[in-house]
């Protein structure tokens, strides 16, 4: 990730731009919606248009009036790195069975990335789905040692190192992601995958997409509306079904062990397809019916579902909630 990271620097500073490191951008100065400047260290920088890539986090968005919609399904995710005997292994691994140490499963997966024999390390970690009204009630670190330990036999792991965690709000579960002339893309505007917690990849689209739209209009609606154009489905398919997995009712119903059943062999390909915004008819239908098979109740909540920008004029198709 290092190296990719440096790659993406130094093709910016190639293409002209201005690299500056060590500070974080802070302190906003707005008129109305527009920023028109803002504080890197003790320099002030005004610029045409903003684009904010500051992470989940995205402490220079909330400033801007980011705000996340926590009853929708976010992640609760640890990571770390160990050194591993089989660091050359040319696959990530994933289990989607991520027990803790009573032996209950839980609404996750844990994920081992290899980092090459150069490192002999490889990135090990795992995350869970929780909702406001259902939170994952789970120590990531805790389970992550846990979770390491399983694997140390197979994988010849040294000791986890340099743990970090984290609450990821995904599936477009934020709104105001947008000014007159400034943007949220990537982690910042949620736009990571709700059954995998994939944001490498949306963050370079969304990056591509706001530099598309620069221009003289305002961003205010019209971000929110690419947004939605390119994610608004995939996402909202993606987060219902793993909203299921919130459930205590559903995940022994269709949790791992179905998933290995027939049960498995419909929902896991449609799964693979939301993953990659991939959608089929046949896709739309089965979380639908999976969806209603939850019960009414459970339906009733998803009338109403932020998706970037709770107020704007879109809905889903009736048969997604």
């Amino acid at each position: 990730r290092y190296r990719f990271d440096a790659l993406l620097v130094d093709a910016a500073v190639d293409a002209g731009a201005t690299l500056i490191t060590g500070t974080p951008a802070t302190d906003p100065m707005l008129e109305g919606n527009r920023v028109t400047s803002f504080r890197v260290g003790e320099a002030t920088v005004h610029a045409t248009w903003v684009i904010v890539a500051d992470g989940v986090r995205s402490t220079f968005g909330k400033k801007l009036g980011r705000t996340w919609h926590r009853e929708e399904v976010y992640g609760i995710a640890a990571r770390s790195y160990a050194s591993s005997t089989h660091a050359d292994e040319p696959w990530m691994h994933s289990h989607v069975e991520l027990k803790d140490e009573d032996g209950e499963v839980q609404p996750g997966y844990g994920w081992i990335f290899p980092l090459g024999l150069e490192l002999g390390q490889v990135n090990i970690g795992l995350g869970a789905l929780s909702t406001a009204q259902r939170p994952a009630k789970i120590n990531t670190k805790k389970l992550l040692e846990f979770y390491a330990a399983q694997q140390r036999p197979e994988w010849g792991l040294g000791g986890i190192e340099h743990v970090t965690s984290a609450l990821l709000p995904m599936g477009g579960a934020v709104s105001n992601v947008a000014g007159a002339n400034w943007m949220l893309i990537g982690d910042a505007a949620a736009c990571i995958n709700p059954l995998n917690g994939e944001g490498i990849d949306y963050g370079l689209e969304t990056a591509a997409l706001a530099v598309d739209l620069l221009g003289p209009k305002d961003f205010t609606l019209a971000w929110p509306a690419v947004l939605r154009e390119h994610y608004g489905e995939s996402f909202l398919l993606a987060r219902t079904a793993a909203r299921l997995l919130t459930y205590p009712q559903f995940l022994p119903i269709a949790g791992p062990l179905a998933l290995r059943g027939p049960i498995g062999r419909m929902l896991m390909p449609a799964a693979a397809r939301l993953m990659g915004n991939l959608i089929t008819d046949d896709d739309r239908d089965l979380i639908a019916r999976t969806w209603r098979a939850a019960g009414r109740t459970v339906s009733s909540l998803r009338r109403d579902t932020p998706l970037w920008d709770s107020t704007a004029a879109w809905s889903p198709s009736p048969s997604c909630l």
